[in-house]
């Protein structure tokens, strides 16, 4: 959930909320306008040896193979299914680690109307939430992390994996110890780090593990969270926690991540490897209801300002009108039986439609990956909510230009093209051979 109503959630509906699962939750924290740069702590929450910028940067052209299943159900997820032709198109980084390989489809673009043209159903689909709805850039400039109503998006933590950097923490998917709550989460479908004596093995199904070994990397210092130091289960919301763990080059995820009497709980846990096309589990949910990543979805001020981005976005609607099915690349649906949209289904900003030279080089760049790239539906939230980062260096224009963007400038894409492919795997994140 994370959108406006994050901090209003009290305790009856936020229990009701965890009752429904992930579906209960998503982006759209803030509709705000840029909001105001708070300590300069930084956006990144560095702890390890990184990249000089520890956000997504693009790199020169890489070779590629990577692989495609879904990996096993405990131990390293790579796997061998419809693994893709060698690819030279630059890869895009994470801190020091390729942000998937560049096969996957958040790094391909879809702005070929040919090969990638506008669904059947995206006019109804549109209609349905309504066709003046504004894109809502869903983050903002301030970055302390104590002044959590002015603290909006999702930070990233950065660690080695090493004691120097990560304290590997047993965490509890049962809140009622806390005392805080009674919140039940889901184990079983949430991946753990086990220790394997020489490091953490990353698991698939915490619920087949002994609760001390139901392991997550959390950063020992500088730890940013979504909400910002705001931590009370019962108000504070989805409190996602990402984590990249640099040398081994996995993502992990939390969602409702608390520290309460000293020991973590989440709801939720998932985790994947950078370097490999694997996707979780069909049917499996994430930190997202989707059961996507959130972290390689992000919009980055480093990036923007660079002046392009070369990934695919997260985008939210509310629960009425999104279905409770899934379309790959989602495994998970989460949304209201009368709702049509399914998630998984990417929406692409209309060709025809002109971005402004007067736009800041950030809203220009953010605009063109929707273009090229898309924005895939992610989770229940607010309408047209698109997640970033916080980050002092995001301009006040940029919010109001992207807000002069409506829904009716969009429109959902076929994917067809990959999907009905005979080399196309549901179980890979390939979207090229």
């Amino acid at each position: 959930m994370g959108d406006s109503k994050r901090f209003a959630l009290g305790a009856l509906a936020w229990s009701a909320a965890v009752a429904l699962g992930l579906g209960a939750c998503g982006g759209g924290s803030g509709g705000n306008s840029g909001g105001t740069a708070g300590t300069a702590v930084g956006s990144g929450g560095t702890t390890a040896p990184v990249a000089a910028d520890s956000g997504v940067v693009v790199s020169g052209a890489s070779t590629s193979t990577g692989t495609g299943s879904a990996g096993p159900t405990s131990g390293v997820t790579s796997g061998t299914a419809a693994s893709p032709a060698t690819s030279t198109q630059a890869s895009v980084l994470l801190g020091n680690c390729e942000m998937f390989p560049p096969q996957a489809v958040f790094n391909t673009r879809i702005d070929d109307t040919t090969r990638f043209p506008a669904h059947a159903s995206s006019a109804s689909w549109i209609a349905s939430v309504g066709s003046a709805t504004p894109f809502r850039a869903d983050w903002g400039a301030g970055v302390d992390p104590t002044q959590w109503n002015n603290y909006y998006g999702m930070p990233v933590n950065f660690v080695d994996g090493t004691a120097a950097t990560t304290d590997w923490t047993a965490l509890l998917y049962d809140f009622t110890p806390s005392g805080a709550s009674t919140a039940v989460g889901w184990p079983h479908e949430s991946d753990c780090g086990v220790p394997d004596g020489s490091g953490h093995t990353l698991t698939r199904g915490c619920s087949t593990v002994p609760a001390a070994s139901r392991q997550f990397p959390i950063p020992t210092a500088n730890l940013l969270q979504e909400g910002g130091t705001c931590n009370d289960p019962n108000t504070c919301g989805d409190r996602h926690l990402a984590v990249v763990e640099q040398g081994a080059c996995r993502l992990w995820e939390a969602y409702s991540a608390y520290k309460l009497g000293g020991q973590w709980y989440a709801l939720s846990t998932a985790a994947w490897d950078l370097k490999s096309l694997a996707m979780r589990p069909s049917t499996w949910t994430s930190a997202d209801a989707a059961g996507l990543p959130i972290t390689p979805l992000l919009a980055r001020a480093a990036e923007a300002s660079s002046g392009e981005i070369r990934h695919a976005l997260r985008v939210t609607f509310r629960d009425e009108v999104l279905s409770n099915g899934f379309v790959w690349p989602a495994r998970h649906g989460a949304g209201s039986t009368a709702g049509s949209i399914p998630m998984g289904a990417v929406l692409r900003l209309r060709a025809d439609f002109v971005i402004p030279d007067g736009w800041t080089a950030q809203a220009k760049a953010v605009a063109t990956a929707a273009k090229r790239y898309g924005l895939y539906v992610s989770d229940i939230g607010s309408d047209f909510y698109v997640r970033g980062e916080p980050n002092a260096a995001w301009e006040g224009n940029t919010f109001s230009q992207l807000a002069t963007i409506p829904l009716s400038q969009m429109e959902f894409v076929d994917l067809g093209s990959v999907t009905r492919d005979a080399r196309f795997s549901p179980d890979s994140m390939a979207a090229s051979w």
